[in-house]
């Protein structure tokens, strides 16, 4: 097989963590730099023929193929001054919902500008605030013009394993009849 390529923006710790997390035989991942790391993982990935298997239901691959096309990509990566610039687009769309769609209490004139807003920040659904801003903003919609955020395959299967357990968490109450006997010193 040829040699696999990883992409340099994913980071040492997710490197890592993929390792710990699968039955890939590297000892020690976390002495090597980060270049060391990808040059044996790439090398790992290139020369065994075994199925890995991982461990972590929440990273999004499952074999071997999906885990060197992961590792191929390169994650979106924004600065931290373009995520709070996304993240305050994102409370003004917030408030401007939660305000009952007001245009007086808020920045916007008209339902154009929050929704060009929410157009500029769709791309950026790993971000919390972002998912419910475009949510809360689709309330006015119709099925037709619904936005979608973007999520990434990581934090989709987190979502997914978020709601997986809360539908498996459903509080009930267990009512027990009989004699008790309390006892107190």
């Amino acid at each position: 097989m040829s040699e696999v390529f990883i992409s340099d923006n994913h980071t040492k710790n997710y490197l890592c963590s993929i390792i710990a997390h699968s039955n890939i035989d590297i000892l020690q991942p976390y002495i090597l730099n980060k270049q060391k790391l990808m040059y044996s993982l790439s090398k790992f990935l290139s020369e065994e023929t075994y199925d890995i298997s991982f461990y972590d239901p929440t990273f999004p691959f499952n074999n071997k193929e999906e885990l060197i096309h992961f590792l191929g990509e390169d994650p979106i990566k924004i600065t931290p001054g373009e995520r709070r610039m996304i993240q305050d687009i994102a409370r003004r769309v917030i408030s401007f919902c939660k305000s009952g769609y007001d245009y007086n209490k808020s920045t916007y004139n008209n339902l154009d500008e929050v929704h060009e807003d929410c157009i500029k920040i769709q791309n950026y659904g790993d971000i919390f605030c972002v998912r419910n801003a475009i949510a809360l903003f689709n309330i006015t919609q119709d099925k037709d013009n619904q936005l979608e955020c973007k999520v990434s395959s990581l934090i989709h299967n987190q979502l997914q394993l978020k709601n997986q357990w809360k539908k498996m968490c459903v509080p009930t109450l267990q009512v027990k009849y009989g004699k008790f006997f309390v006892e107190f010193d």
